[in-house]
């Protein structure tokens, strides 16, 4: 009985020894162990997690399009559609702003019927206005062609770097010499 009574209180004291042990070897660890000596129970205590939000994580913004759908062609056989704009701002690795960088997808809506032409868009021919009344063309974006009576969107994100300061005005869209014009916002 004797030797039962003595290899549980070794038991016990190599469980509590073992639990000190590993907490001075974690400092940073999701728990602390705390062990009160004068009741030999244990308690777990988990720190609350913040989420962490980087400091130098860019400033973005949701691009609003108003209209977001302009008709072109001189029969308005084009439907152009302006989806998921977005614009995130550019900095240096020392926060210095060097612009922003606006991006979208465009889905087109060929309007002919079966048997009429395949339309194609390039958004190289696309001008961002500005604030300040200048327009830039496209950085960044390929071509769209549509099937008749067919609607495609574009694969590649069709992007325009701003210059810092300037905030968009309107986007023109251009195809077979017409033009519409949609305002540009950026919340």
């Amino acid at each position: 009985m004797k030797k039962a009574i003595l290899l549980s209180v070794f038991t016990a004291s190599m469980l509590l020894f073992s639990c000190n042990s590993k907490d001075k070897g974690q400092s940073t660890g999701d728990s602390t162990v705390t062990v009160d000596s004068s009741s030999s129970t244990s308690s777990t205590t988990v720190p609350m997690e913040t989420p962490a939000s980087p400091a130098n994580e860019p400033k973005t913004y949701t691009v609003t399009f108003g209209p977001d759908t302009a008709s072109l062609g001189k029969n308005k056989e084009a439907s152009i559609k302006l989806i998921n704009g977005k614009a995130t701002e550019l900095t240096d690795p020392d926060g210095k702003a060097e612009g922003t960088e606006l991006s979208f997808k465009m889905s087109l809506t060929n309007k002919n019927k079966i048997g009429g032409n395949s339309i194609n868009v390039s958004p190289s021919d696309f001008r961002l206005v500005l604030d300040n009344n200048t327009s830039i063309s496209r950085y960044n974006g390929s071509s769209v062609s549509a099937d008749p009576e067919a609607t495609k969107q574009s694969d590649d994100v069709i992007t325009f770097r701003l210059p810092a300061g300037a905030k968009p005005k309107a986007l023109n869209l251009f195809y077979d010499e017409t033009r519409a014009s949609v305002s540009v916002s950026l919340k």
